[in-house]
């Protein structure tokens, strides 16, 4: 009989300390309920071990050999084939009749039940396929009253464990059922219902993954992701089912392969995600995931665990390089999201790398790593809460960007549909235009075949000078709206010429000398048609002032142009204007005056050098317009 003290199994929990810390951090928010003092009882670190098939303890005479706890089947028993038996003697002294105890399994592999001096305190359930699973999960048996004696307590525990699987058992321990059950219950928050939650919570984002990738099917990444993410929450019901739905060496060869799977489709999308795409390691890991659950379904039993760990490694290994592309992503190519993607695999590959070590059990490593607790469980999520948070930051960005381009979009269109509207209204205004112009030359030609043949008839048949003037006169003005009716715009020489002939005709009749002088060679500025009308008459109503009136004999037309102004001087030689005589007054100079307004110029009148009359008027240049040639 061998009873460990509580200050031991203090030291071997302190052993553990950088791995509780680290569990700590990731839980610290957690509401673990708080673990009572324990005040006493015995932790059983040593008993005998015997590899038997039977149901019922065995006896004294059965092979029974000596073991340390935690006693790992795969280096102290690896004949032992699937079947074995502990028993443990001890004493409790300070036994206390009045209170309730129980015997607490922190670890077992993969069922088991107990048996205290002759009575079964306790079963895990099946153990016949489907083999009930308690490799997660802490066993608290109740130790019924007068069980449990002062002295020469004999406690047999029987394990299950499928050579699929690796059988261990940890120490037991028998204490106060109060102080037990706060263990029991952290144990079970942190192994069994803090996997659930995180397997809701990475189902939740699978679908997400899932949903985006069936609406945007190009961007497979989100799909590899959200099925990744699937298989975790189906793995991680390895933690936590009791019931398998499938006999243990099916089981087992799934939820082993499972891992490869999920680093395939991790790594896959995550590199993805971040721009990276190398088809060959992709190949890679696409063999990887078909190859090892054909190679584990090949693999005998007896070497099963150990093409799992080989698996697992090999995982690990391609995890690094993996890890190598996402350092050089996000340091050569500051890329934010493969920094963030770096950290977070690499503390998922450390903890991965922390229960390989508890999985392999290698000699001399495993007494470095004794830890209970499998780590990896509680890294992953922070993985799938950390894409889904790139997810969330890049829809929100993608949203801003849709929600600034349709408002951009948005202006487009209205400018589009002012400018369409402008076009439109010109178009209709051509149109108009068009439609006047064409009933415009319509009643031109009407007029020029009728009243002009009536007009040029009165001016043979005038029975005075002044009355066959009116009429060439009118018969003039007939032609220049004729003329000019289908004409844009005329060069100033052009119309210039025409008025030429007209004055010299008119002056020539009645013996006044004219003296033309025109300065312009630009044949690029051209006069619209209302503007050759109005200067045309202009020049022919100071033509007409100076017949009627003047009583001149040389009129004086000339006509020049600068950067700023079209210049037309028109000067006689007769008498002048009186002096009392108002210039803005006559019909005559106020005709000229409204049509000078009409071009947009300034018309001056002022007495000549040689006393007679000078009309000045100046025609901005703004107002002409240059053709190039």
């Amino acid at each position: 009989m061998i009873v460990d003290t509580h200050s031991r199994r203090f030291a071997y929990f302190a052993r553990q300390r950088w791995l509780r810390g680290i569990l700590c951090l990731l839980l610290v928010c957690a509401p673990f309920p708080t673990m009572a003092a324990i005040a006493s009882g015995v932790n059983l670190t040593q008993g005998w071990f015997t590899p038997n098939a039977q149901t019922t303890p065995p006896n004294a005479q059965a092979a029974w050999q000596a073991v340390n706890m935690p006693d790992l089947w795969k280096i102290q028993h690896p004949q032992a084939d699937g079947h074995g038996w502990y028993r443990f003697e001890f004493d409790y002294p300070g036994l206390d009749p009045q209170q309730l105890y129980a015997l607490y399994l922190s670890r077992l592999s993969l069922n088991g039940e107990a048996y205290l001096n002759g009575h079964k305190v306790g079963s895990g359930g099946a153990f016949s396929e489907p083999v009930a699973r308690y490799w997660n999960r802490p066993l608290l048996f109740n130790i019924a009253p007068g069980v449990l004696q002062t002295k020469h307590n004999t406690l047999y525990i029987r394990i299950l464990a499928p050579r699929h699987s690796q059988g261990m058992l940890y120490a037991p321990e028998i204490n106060l059922l109060q102080n037990l059950q706060p263990r029991y219950e952290q144990a079970k928050f942190i192994r069994i219902t803090l996997n659930q939650t995180s397997s809701l919570l990475i189902i939740g984002i699978g679908l997400l993954m899932l949903s985006l990738w069936w609406r945007r099917r190009q961007d497979t990444a989100y799909g590899l992701f959200g099925l990744a993410a699937f298989i975790w929450a189906l793995q991680s019901l390895n933690f936590y089912i009791i019931t398998a739905p499938l006999p243990t060496p099916q089981w087992e060869l799934l939820v082993n392969a499972s891992f490869q799977a999920i680093a395939t489709l991790w790594l896959i999308s995550l590199l993805d995600f971040v721009g990276i795409r190398l088809q060959r390691f992709n190949r890679l890991l696409w063999a990887m995931l078909v190859l090892s659950p054909i190679s584990l379904w090949c693999m005998p039993a007896a070497y099963f665990t150990l093409a799992t760990d080989f698996w697992h490694l090999l995982t690990m290994a391609v995890v690094v390089f993996g890890l190598t592309l996402l350092a050089r992503e996000g340091f050569v190519h500051r890329n934010k999201d493969a920094n963030l993607l770096l950290l977070t695999l690499s503390l998922i590959l450390l903890f991965a790398f922390h229960d390989w070590l508890i999985h392999t059990n290698i000699a001399g490593l495993n007494q470095w790593m004794t830890g209970e607790e499998y780590l990896m469980q509680f890294s992953a999520p922070v993985l799938f809460l950390i894409v889904g948070l790139m997810m969330t930051s890049r829809y929100v960005g993608a949203l801003n960007n849709y929600e600034q381009l349709n408002l951009q979009l948005e202006q487009r269109v209205i400018s589009k549909h002012q400018e369409l509207n402008q076009n439109f209204q010109q178009l209709q205004s051509i149109l108009k235009e068009q439609a006047t112009l064409e009933e415009r030359e319509r009643i031109y030609q009407d007029l020029h075949d009728d009243l002009g043949a009536k007009l040029l008839t009165l001016v043979y048949r005038a029975q005075t000078p002044h009355n066959a003037e009116l009429a060439r006169s009118a018969l003039q003005d007939l032609r220049d709206v004729v003329s000019r009716a289908g004409a844009e715009s005329v060069p100033v020489t052009y119309a210039m010429a025409d008025y030429r002939i007209e004055c010299e005709k008119r002056l020539s009749d009645v013996h006044i000398q004219l003296i033309w002088d025109n300065q312009i060679c630009e044949e690029h500025l051209h006069l619209t048609q209302p503007q050759v009308l109005n200067l045309g008459r202009i020049i022919r109503e100071a033509v007409s002032n100076v017949i009627r009136h003047a009583q001149a004999t040389r009129v004086s037309i000339r006509l020049c142009a600068n950067h700023a102004y079209l210049q037309l001087d028109i000067c006689d030689d007769g008498i002048g204007l009186p002096n009392t005589h108002d210039n803005t007054k006559g019909r005559g100079l106020s005709n000229i005056q409204k049509r000078a307004a009409l071009l947009g110029g300034e018309i001056h009148f002022a007495s000549a050098d040689n006393g007679g009359l000078r009309l000045s008027l100046r025609l901005p240049r703004q107002h002409l317009q240059v053709k190039q040639t």
